[in-house]
């Protein structure tokens, strides 16, 4: 991942929780710049100053399938092993479910995949290589909440440990621990999930959702704000405002937000695919003739609207 970024360090970061404390992991320690925001649905915020095209950045928590784009990423994007021979050639992707193979079919295959945030991963691949993480603040407070309980509420990591996946969710973090080189960091945070019981997860959680929507005004509970920019093309006041409070309790230096962005729109689209429009999407990344910007499948392929994907305008 460190070699990747070397030759590009222009992040582009989701808006949720996981998207902010990822790009704050890799702006600190990765010498990387953030220029650009997604809503992982229909649009990209872009700094076309640092940034030419949606393709050059490298995307963080959002699989894009051209073959020249680097993504760091933890969901779903291999239909079958076929697929996912194809995908794991480019090293341009980088991902837990590439490492450790898991795909859409068959079903069992799925339910066993990485069930936690893309900050996690970075972590456990910051560690593998040596980057020393001591400087983080895990134990920092803030009216009774830690930076440990956001770090563990990216992609509800926490509470996929305490619930129903809790079988998968040790084993992967196990394989965290392990593919880390047994880092203290990764430990820790193991140590602390298993002090908990589900119902102290969930008044954690409750607790981060009343500070993330009622203090800093995202639209869902994990963090995420769906228009980041006011008309200037300038970040809004609560994401500068959410950023520096994630940074401050982290002990992350913040990343430049005096930036101003343009707003690239698409339409995401959710949906089943039929044997055929499979095919189409392993050859040619492209659905009914039209080219994928971005995708994942975010269910099993028993349930409706497995697949989602976005077709950008530009």
């Amino acid at each position: 991942m460190i070699a990747k970024l070397k030759q590009n360090n222009k992040i582009i970061i989701n808006s949720d929780i996981d998207g902010v404390i990822s790009g704050l992991l890799l702006t600190n320690f990765c010498n990387c710049i953030v220029v650009g925001f997604s809503n992982s649905a229909d649009k990209v915020w872009l700094d076309t100053s640092l940034c030419n095209s949606i393709y050059d950045g490298v995307y963080i928590d959002m699989y894009v399938p051209n073959e020249n784009t680097i993504t760091i990423d933890q969901h779903i994007i291999a239909i079958n092993n076929e697929h996912f021979e194809r995908i794991k050639e480019n090293s341009n992707k980088i991902n837990p479910n590439i490492y450790r193979p898991r795909f859409l079919l068959p079903t069992n295959s799925y339910t066993r995949k990485y069930p936690f945030g893309t900050c996690h991963f970075i972590i456990s691949m910051l560690c593998k290589q040596g980057v020393n993480l001591s400087t983080l603040n895990l134990k920092s407070s803030t009216n009774e909440l830690m930076f440990i309980d956001y770090l563990l509420r990216a992609d509800d990591a926490m509470n996929t440990s305490l619930s129903t996946y809790k079988i998968n969710a040790k084993e992967w973090w196990n394989w965290l621990y392990e593919f880390s080189n047994e880092s203290e960091l990764i430990r820790i945070l193991i140590s602390y999930i298993y002090s908990l019981n589900l119902n102290r997860g969930n008044s954690i959680k409750q607790q981060i959702t009343n500070v993330l929507m009622s203090q800093f005004k995202c639209n869902r509970p994990d963090g995420a704000i769906n228009q980041i920019i006011n008309e200037k093309g300038e970040l809004k006041p609560n994401v500068i405002e959410y950023i520096k409070f994630i940074s401050n309790l982290s002990n992350m230096k913040t990343f430049g937000l005096n930036i101003t962005l343009k707003e690239f729109k698409g339409t995401n689209i959710r949906t089943i695919l039929s044997e055929k429009q499979q095919n189409e999407l392993m050859l040619h990344n492209s659905v009914d003739g039209e080219q994928v910007f971005s995708y994942a499948f975010v269910r099993t392929s028993n349930r409706t609207d497995y697949f989602s994907y976005t077709l950008m305008e530009c």
